[in-house]
């Protein structure tokens, strides 16, 4: 008989699905209405095989780029080679593609801890680092490619930028400022993992993981910016890159929406609705909406299951003695600072 936490957990699971077909359902109806399904297959017809050929170059080149960057980042807390940091992102991704909810995210955390024994902590501290460098870069692109196009009065005003700029600051200066350890079991536990990712989020200090992590994601936006570009002159319509800008950040602010593996629907919504806005035929946008979606669903698919196959099934399993020791370490500077804490406070 199934314990009632058990079955809780497996109907929240199955909620989760089902909130995420029923989102994707939407969106994809919202998507396809109105649209000319004759004309949209003619336009498809119509793309050159050089517009194909240069965007999966352009995939590929931003995968590799964001492999590098991912190691240099992972490489200021301990070793690691090319192809780990290839694979915890390439795998990751694979799995975001084929299960709801995001599990690629702590897939890539558990794989990384495995593969380089870096605390799991500092590895999420990684990942903040790395969303925020992107954001920040992306916001702005987008800030320029909205000046460029006229549309600065589409944007917040400069006030409320500045104040939720300093909201940010302000909540990241609180909780750097929280003690570092608790008497308290399970408080120091939450301490710890706190201090273990900022420690990961400070990794942006260092000049060199600064000086490679901004290039490298001025360059990773550019490279999808551009595949968006390639496929506009692919089809006869060309796009200027700075519309593409607005574009893709408009498919990153949908697809944080849960929805079904693939993030189907809400992709195709984000990017058809941001192209209605800057002025697009909607069968143009279907069609490039579509195209820019499979060039990187396809690619993550067959690439994340040649690495689940013939590299992540075949990596050393994991004895009861290592993972004894793995844990040991992991809790021996737990209890040390509960015992420094206690002695302490005992003063």
């Amino acid at each position: 008989m199934k314990s009632p936490l058990k079955q809780k957990s497996k109907a929240a699971r199955l909620g989760l699905v089902v909130l995420g077909l029923l989102v994707s359902a939407a969106c994809l109806y919202f998507a396809f209405r109105h649209v000319q399904f004759d004309s949209f297959l003619k336009q498809i017809k119509r793309l050159k095989p050089e517009a194909l050929i240069a965007a999966l170059l352009l995939v590929n080149a931003h995968n590799f780029l964001l492999a590098y960057r991912w190691k240099v980042m992972v490489g200021s807390f301990g070793p690691i080679r090319f192809w780990n940091a290839f694979w915890s992102l390439r795998l990751s991704f694979f799995v975001n593609a084929s299960l709801p909810a995001r599990l690629g995210e702590p897939f890539r955390v558990w794989y990384l801890n495995r593969v380089t024994h870096i605390s799991p902590g500092r590895i999420v501290g990684l990942m903040g680092a790395e969303r925020l460098v992107d954001f920040i870069v992306l916001c702005s692109f987008v800030y320029v490619s909205a000046l460029v196009l006229g549309m600065r009065g589409t944007l917040p005003p400069t006030s409320t930028l500045l104040g939720v700029s300093l909201a940010v600051l302000a909540t990241f200066f609180v909780l750097t400022k929280l003690p570092k350890a608790s008497k308290h079991r399970s408080l120091n536990l939450i301490l710890q993992l706190r201090a273990k990712i900022f420690e990961g989020i400070a990794s942006l200090k260092k000049p060199s993981i600064l000086a490679t992590a901004v290039p490298m994601s001025m360059a990773g936006w550019i490279l999808e910016a551009l595949i968006l570009v390639v496929f506009s002159y692919g089809l006869g319509s060309p796009l200027s890159i700075f519309k593409a800008f607005m574009i893709v950040a408009a498919v990153n602010v949908a697809i944080a929406v849960p929805s079904t593996p693939g993030n189907i629907g809400t992709f195709q919504i984000g990017a058809m609705t941001m192209m209605a806005f800057l002025g697009v035929p909607k069968t143009q946008s279907l069609s490039l909406a579509i195209l820019y979606h499979l060039i990187q669903l396809v690619p993550t698919i067959v690439i994340g299951a040649f690495g689940y196959y013939f590299h992540f099934l075949k990596l050393p399993k994991v004895s009861d003695k290592t993972r004894s020791e793995l844990f040991d370490k992991l809790e021996s500077p737990l209890e040390e600072s509960i015992r420094e804490t206690g002695s302490s406070s005992g003063r």
